[in-house]
């Protein structure tokens, strides 16, 4: 029988700062007049996402290594993201952390829904504000990851369709 989680700080007080963890985009550009320059822009605009959201990932990594030597413990938060490369544009992906203590202290990682995290089953009080913060946040990146994914198949549709005006 697995033990429940012995993650996260219950005794935090603090409040945190969040505006330290906004998403820093910058304004989507124009799209270019000329299609011959999509390719480019569309490879900007997803390299921009990515480092956004890879940045957003290292903030909340290193509030982890804060509290974790503040409060001498090893996980302090239920709940972690991770940023992946999909098709060139970041894929989010979020994690509940439990710990197994049977016979060796095991870390469990399982995936959890935005919709899942945002009831906050097994978040404790003060963590729950940083998780509407950052899921807030992450929609921003997402709304623009959507519009560069539609561009890209545009894209790829209209070239397939000049390749074959042209042959």
């Amino acid at each position: 029988m697995t033990k429940e989680p012995n993650v996260g700080i219950t005794n935090y007080h603090s409040a945190l700062k969040l505006s330290d963890f906004d998403i820093v985009l910058s304004e989507q550009s124009p799209l270019p007049e000329l299609t011959s320059d999509l390719s480019a822009f569309i490879t900007d605009e997803s390299k921009l996402l990515m480092d956004a959201a890879k940045d957003l990932e290292s903030r909340l990594k290193k509030l982890c290594k804060v509290l974790t030597a503040e409060y001498k413990i090893k996980y302090p938060m239920r709940y972690k993201f991770k940023v992946k490369k999909s098709k060139g544009l970041p894929k989010i992906t979020w994690y509940r952390l439990i710990l197994h203590h049977y016979p060796d202290e095991e870390l469990e990682e399982k995936e959890v829904s935005n919709a899942v995290l945002r009831r906050f089953s097994n978040a404790m009080s003060w963590e729950i504000p940083l998780y509407l913060h950052l899921l807030d946040e992450l929609e921003k990146l997402d709304q623009r990851v959507i519009r560069m994914t539609t561009l890209t198949k545009a894209v790829k549709e209209l070239s397939k369709a000049i390749e074959k005006y042209n042959t």
